[in-house]
């Protein structure tokens, strides 16, 4: 398996994401660099870059199933909003430290983007406080905000199935499930002993893995909100994904792929061997680890699996993205069932 490697980020990775239909991925960084990937040849096809002042660090972004809009969380505190061409639409002022954006779930009706920030005073907006917050596209309006209950600051904030919930996770090792119309509290769960970095979901967003520093993924059902298996690895995770094909018709593959290493701060001390930087193959069902990816050369902070599940990307603390084509037998090998 020779990975492809891209460096096309100067700073750490922050998130990698497939449209829906798997031709191209985005990948953004703290350089501020929106990179728009074509998934077969691994050639960059363009960039998006707000008008004006180049953006700080972009946490997160998201493209609309059919490819249209591209919306990116800003450091500043800005939702830019893109074609998939990378015109620029539009600029929502959202105020704080954006930390993730998803656009819903609803095929044809994408119209609506949950975000969620952490606390910033600034001498333009005031004192921010931590939010997680629903913003409708077109025309640009404020949906929902969640600001006084929340006792700490989000790390991620995603849909859940249909739409009907938000789903948190938070630093403290909790997950909060919140309604989407009302915004009230309707689970709360003491997930990890420490920070989630992560959250996941299958295509139905029935299942859910998070990651954790605390060594862990854990896989839950989400509609008792359950436990329902533990991946126990050997260093802090900071990102986890089910495989597509876990439900697949013919020859499904149930894995999970996690993604970690020593923390950042402590990376320099260690030789790239101790410090863990391999991405893991893990079964779904029996949590054993079944085989490990080497590459980068510091920890992995974002994975994703192809939409197809023949293979995955990872992008690391080392600004460079890996994206790794399966051989046929992991197709074909008993080993990997």
């Amino acid at each position: 398996m020779h990975p492809y490697l891209l460096h096309i980020h100067e700073r750490p990775l922050t998130l990698i994401k497939f449209n829906h239909d798997g031709d191209f991925f985005l990948t953004c960084a703290k350089d501020g660099e929106v990179n728009l990937i074509r998934t077969e040849t691994c050639e960059r096809i363009g960039t998006y870059n707000p008008v004006g002042d180049k953006a700080g660090a972009v946490f997160a972004v998201d493209v609309t199933m059919d490819s249209t809009y591209v919306v990116t969380a800003n450091a500043d505190g800005k939702l830019v909003f893109y074609t998939f061409q990378g015109e620029q639409i539009s600029v929502l002022n959202h105020g704080g430290v954006l930390k993730y954006v998803e656009w819903n779930q609803k095929p044809g009706a994408q119209n609506m983007v949950c975000t969620c920030n952490d606390k910033f005073k600034s001498n333009a907006d005031g004192m921010i406080p931590n939010r997680i917050m629903v913003w409708q596209f077109d025309p640009p309006k404020r949906l929902l905000s969640i600001d006084d209950q929340l006792p700490m600051k989000a790390t991620k904030v995603k849909w859940g199935a249909f739409d009907e919930t938000l789903v948190s996770i938070f630093e403290e090792g909790t997950i909060i499930v919140w309604s989407s119309k009302t915004g009230e509290q309707l689970k709360l769960i003491q997930a990890h002993s420490s920070a989630i970095t992560s959250l996941n979901f299958s295509e139905d967003r029935l299942l859910m893995v998070t990651s954790s520093k605390d060594n862990t993924a854990k896989l839950w059902a989400m509609d008792e909100y359950e436990q329902i298996k533990e991946y126990k690895a050997d260093r802090p995770l900071n990102d986890a994904a089910i495989s597509p094909l876990y439900c697949s018709e013919q020859g499904p593959k149930m894995h999970v792929l996690l993604g970690g290493g020593q923390d950042a701060k402590d990376v320099t001390t260690t030789s790239a061997a101790s410090g863990k930087f391999e991405a893991l193959l893990w079964h779904m069902v029996y949590e054993e680890e079944i085989g490990t990816v080497k590459g980068h050369f510091g920890p992995i902070n974002c994975l994703a699996w192809f939409r197809d599940g023949a293979g995955f990307v990872t992008g690391g603390e080392d600004g460079y993205v890996r994206v790794h084509h399966f051989d046929r037998d992991y197709f074909t090998n008993k080993k990997f069932e």
